[in-house]
């Protein structure tokens, strides 16, 4: 594989369905909630309620139902300064009922090659509260969008924000 070709990229990150904690490129923040693992999992299952809790305020709407199982997809509205508004088809790539559920988003609106990035959740019991891990996996992003994502640090700010905005969400 030529990695010049213009038409032809060739993506140096490995491709794996597993969420490698140790990788610099797999950015995440964790929270403990004072609220059951299903009350937390529904609000995260349902793209609906996305905008509710999203850190980079962005997501404006979505009329999917909640997600059931992998291979669902789901169209979220957004808007940004920089691209106004657009469209995302998200795919899911994850799902283990109030346990985790993960997404691989790309462009629904345009014709654009994906970056290859999933978004993600997992939760945890732990006594009275839920442990919430949200993360940015960009370990399969190509080099040059990862300049653009700051290997991923872009979405730290972000995950913190969505965790905080959860746990209002689920405790109030």
């Amino acid at each position: 594989m030529d990695r010049a070709s213009p038409t032809l990229h060739c993506y140096s990150r490995r491709v794996t369905h597993t969420v490698n904690w140790s990788d610099p490129l797999v950015i995440a923040a964790s929270r403990d909630i004072a609220a059951p693992v299903h009350e937390i999992f529904s609000v995260l299952r349902d793209p609906r309620r996305h905008h509710e809790f999203d850190g980079s305020s962005m997501v404006r709407d979505c009329d999917a139902l909640p997600i059931e199982s992998v291979g669902q997809s789901f169209v979220m509205r957004m808007h940004n300064e920089e691209f106004g508004d657009y469209e995302m088809r998200n795919d899911v790539v994850e799902f283990a009922l109030n346990q985790a559920v993960t997404w691989a988003p790309n462009r629904h609106d345009i014709q654009e090659e994906s970056w290859n990035h999933r978004w993600g959740w997992r939760l945890r019991p732990i006594s009275d509260t839920t442990l919430v891990t949200a993360f940015f996996d960009c370990t399969r992003v190509p080099e040059d969008a990862l300049q653009i994502l700051e290997n991923g640090e872009w979405a730290r700010p972000i995950l913190v924000r969505s965790l905080e905005r959860l746990k209002a969400l689920v405790t109030e």
